[in-house]
C-alpha cells in the first residue's frame, strides 16, 4: 500500500531514494513567487542532502522543467512576442544558456538521473485520458519500478498507487 508522506515526515525517508518531480524543481531553482512552496521545498530538500537520501530525476521531467522555465522567462520578458520568436531571440537564447548552466550545476551534478526505455505496450497503456497526464504516468512506472519515494506538489498524482512526499494538501486527503 502507497504511503503518503507530509513535508513534516522527511525524517521517516531516511535510507530511501527520493524523485523529484518538475514542480518541485522549478520551485528550487527558478523562484516564481510562490513563496510557501518555495522555502517549504526548499527546507526538505535542504533535509533530504543532510540525510544522506539518493536524489533523482529523468531525462522527461529535465525536459519539462526547462520547456517550463522557458516560458516562463518568455511570460516575465515579453509576454507580447510569439513564443518562438522569442526563444529564438538574443533574451530567449540568453534565458535558455541560464537555465542550460542550473540544470548542468545545479541538478546534474546533485541528482542520479535515472532511465527506462519505454515498450510499445506501455505506451499505449498511457494513451487513456485520466488525471495524469502523460509523462505523470511514466513518472508512476518509473518510480514504481526503482522502488523510489515520489516528491510532488501536483495533486494529479493523489490517486497514484505510489509513495509520495508532499506539502499538498489536497494529496495528502
Amino acid at each position: 500500500m502507497a504511503t503518503k508522506y507530509r513535508l513534516q515526515d522527511v525524517a521517516q525517508l531516511v535510507g530511501k531514494d527520493v524523485f523529484f518531480d518538475a514542480n518541485i524543481l522549478i520551485y528550487l531553482f527558478w523562484p516564481t513567487g510562490q513563496y510557501n512552496f518555495e522555502q517549504n521545498y526548499a527546507r526538505v530538500f535542504s533535509n533530504l542532502l543532510r540525510q544522506g537520501n539518493n536524489l533523482f530525476v529523468d531525462f522527461l521531467v529535465i525536459s519539462e522543467v526547462i520547456n517550463r522555465v522557458v516560458r516562463i522567462e518568455h511570460q516575465k520578458l515579453n509576454p507580447t512576442q510569439k513564443f518562438k520568436d522569442f526563444r529564438n531571440s538574443q533574451d530567449g537564447k540568453d534565458a535558455l544558456d541560464d537555465i542550460y548552466i542550473i540544470v548542468k550545476n545545479d541538478i546534474l551534478n546533485r541528482f542520479n538521473v535515472v532511465g527506462k526505455a519505454f515498450n510499445k505496450q506501455e505506451i499505449e497503456s498511457y494513451l487513456a485520458v485520466d488525471e495524469l497526464d502523460f509523462v505523470d504516468k511514466a513518472t508512476v512506472t518509473l518510480c514504481k519500478e526503482n522502488a523510489l519515494v515520489l516528491l510532488t506538489n501536483d495533486k494529479d498524482f493523489k490517486n497514484a498507487d505510489l509513495d509520495i512526499l508532499t506539502g499538498n494538501p489536497s494529496i495528502l486527503n
